[in-house]
């Protein structure tokens, strides 16, 4: 039996390339519809945007959360097509300052950890940036006002962990989170996937969903994963 037959009649998933680093993807807007109908979502580390999540949700209410001002215009054009608000900060698991490793010729390489040699890029021009950081739970106030359901996704360059352990309150109110996840080790210093698997049973979340994967055809490991989790019906 082929494999798209196979993964079909399991799993309803469809092997599709993404782009020349192989993989799946089903993260689009069609398939998100069918999961969950927010009236909130937050969106870590935005960027150009994810369009296929406005569109699927095009009557909640968006929080675009991004670090880095090159990506303002872009945001304003979101706002410009759906009701949100933007704030320019990091955020991870505590208030700081922090220094951001940001790539002059790719912005959404930007991390504020060192890249191992399975990712990293010669000849790229890197500035070392300082900018402001606080947690989820500070900038997003009480709990209580945040309307639900609740999306957050999450794609911060190996950061996705310590975004995660500065939202413990945001987490309760939470129904569903997306994330870009690292499985093979993209940078130094970040977390395990077993550590990120783990955080998320502990914070009620089991995986839903795999979205999409990037396996790069000449590498053993898969390298990185977007996957969807949802609140768990009863505690792990």
């Amino acid at each position: 039996m082929k494999i798209n037959s196979l993964l079909g009649r399991l799993f309803g998933l469809q092997i599709v390339r993404k782009g020349a680093g192989g993989g799946f993807n089903i993260y689009d807007r069609d398939y998100l519809r069918k999961v969950c109908n927010p009236k909130t979502v937050v969106d870590i580390g935005v960027a150009y945007g994810t369009p296929q999540l406005y569109e699927a949700f095009p009557a909640a209410r968006f929080l675009l959360i991004e670090p880095l001002s090159e990506y303002k215009p872009a945001i304003e054009n979101i706002l410009g097509k759906y009701n949100g608000v933007a704030h320019f900060t990091a955020v991870g698991a505590e208030q700081a300052t922090i220094e951001l490793e940001v790539d002059l010729d790719n912005f959404l390489r930007s991390t504020q950890f060192k890249r191992t040699e399975l990712t990293k890029l010669e000849g790229h021009n890197l500035e070392t940036r300082k900018v402001e950081m606080t947690t989820l739970d500070d900038l997003l106030g009480p709990v209580e006002e945040i309307a639900r359901p609740l999306v957050i996704k999450i794609d911060t360059e190996g950061n996705e962990l310590n975004v995660l352990k500065g939202a413990e309150q945001v987490l309760k109110v939470t129904d569903y989170v997306i994330l870009e996840a690292s499985v093979s080790k993209r940078f130094e210093d970040s977390y395990e996937f077993s550590e990120l698997i783990e955080f998320m049973a502990m914070s009620g979340f089991g995986l839903f969903s795999i979205l999409s994967v990037v396996h790069p055809p000449t590498e053993k490991q898969t390298r990185f994963a977007d996957l969807l989790f949802a609140r768990n019906i009863t505690p792990p």
